[in-house]
């Protein structure tokens, strides 16, 4: 079952250019995404509602779309004005329109009841317009469910295991400080989500600066329906006894920050869109990022990809949740909720 009444990332805005028809998949529904004259998207079904052919195979005409294969044209919000050889448009005759926005550098389509769109739901991301990072941006696509996509983001005690070669860099001792930090973090629920922190204190050692020691501050925000924001600030160590608790008051030595938005296309495919990078003042290293984050969430691809294999041959065998598992557990019962309202609202179509 998919949550509808929330955004969904279904590209980045460079994913759009001003004369291109993208078909785009998003809850198993086919959808046509394009830039009207004015340079603002609209997103229809990806089907004449006549004989059922793809409008995205279809013709730009105006901000209208034409169908190719009996000449139906439709206007942005789903409307069919013209019928070739017809005069009077039924009113019937017309394809869902769904709500699309661009904010934060992507483009987010609401799935659910249109008159409950809202845009002050669309996640707080730093996209690749925030002045205070230098991102690259890019997707993945994984062939498993979403959820065990959103599953791996929330329980990031995998890190020292699934990514000993890339985050942890194969240090030893930096593996143990990741894998004391993420055994207990600091988990705060939201209205839509939840809210972690954690120290990796006295790490020997970052791939991001070579071997200078750091006190790393951990911070991530999950938001529904699959939203990760994750930024980290590295200390020269001892920065609690410096500066006591809460928050630091020194400057960091560095500071990189990771957006992950979960798309499912459908029951068992996802798209991991997905940004990476240093905090602005280091954006001549943004590649070098970029690159490790890149290797690390293929890792991440591997072993969900065979994590859904072993389930799909034994779909009767269930999960045995333990301590580190308290973010998945929280945010699952924070979805339960949503899913229930969902159920609340009138059909979405």
């Amino acid at each position: 079952m998919f949550l509808r009444n929330c955004w969904y990332m279904t590209g980045w805005s460079t994913d759009f250019s001003a004369d291109a028809i993208v078909a785009c998949t998003l809850l198993a529904e086919a959808i046509v995404v394009y830039r009207k004259a004015d340079g603002v998207l609209a997103a229809l079904e990806d089907r004449c509602c006549h004989r059922l052919a793809p409008l995205s195979v279809g013709r730009r005409e105006g901000d209208d779309i034409r169908c190719m294969y009996h000449g139906l044209k439709f206007a942005p919000d789903g409307r069919c004005v013209e019928i070739p050889g017809q005069d009077r448009v039924p009113s019937s005759i017309r394809v869902r329109s769904y709500p699309i926005v661009e904010k934060h550098g992507g483009a987010w389509i609401w799935m659910g009841a249109p008159q409950k769109a809202d845009e002050a739901l669309i996640p707080p991301i730093s996209g690749p317009d925030d002045p205070e990072w230098a991102l690259v941006s890019s997707h993945l696509d994984i062939e498993a469910s979403a959820g065990l996509v959103c599953d791996n983001l929330l329980d990031l005690s995998h890190a020292p295991f699934v990514h000993a070669n890339t985050f942890g860099a194969g240090d030893q001792k930096v593996l143990k400080v990741m894998t004391r930090a993420e055994s207990s973090p600091q988990l705060t629920e939201l209205e839509r989500g939840v809210h972690i922190e954690r120290w990796h204190l006295n790490r020997a050692s970052n791939p991001y600066n070579g071997a200078q020691p750091s006190d790393d501050w951990v911070i991530n925000e999950f938001l529904a329906p699959g939203i990760f924001i994750l930024r980290t600030r590295c200390y020269g160590q001892g920065v609690n006894q410096r500066t006591g608790e809460g928050k630091p008051t020194e400057e960091p030595i560095l500071a990189r920050c990771t957006c992950q938005m979960v798309t499912p296309l459908t029951a068992r495919k996802t798209r991991l869109f997905f940004n990476f990078g240093p905090w602005s003042k280091e954006a001549e290293n943004r590649n070098t990022y970029f690159n490790i984050g890149a290797t690390a969430f293929r890792e991440d691809k591997a072993i969900i990809e065979a994590q859904q294999c072993s389930i799909d041959r034994s779909p009767g065998r269930s999960m045995r949740m333990l301590a580190m598992d308290r973010p998945v557990a929280r945010y699952n019962e924070i979805l339960k909720r949503l899913l229930a309202a969902d159920e609340a609202v009138p059909d979405h179509t």
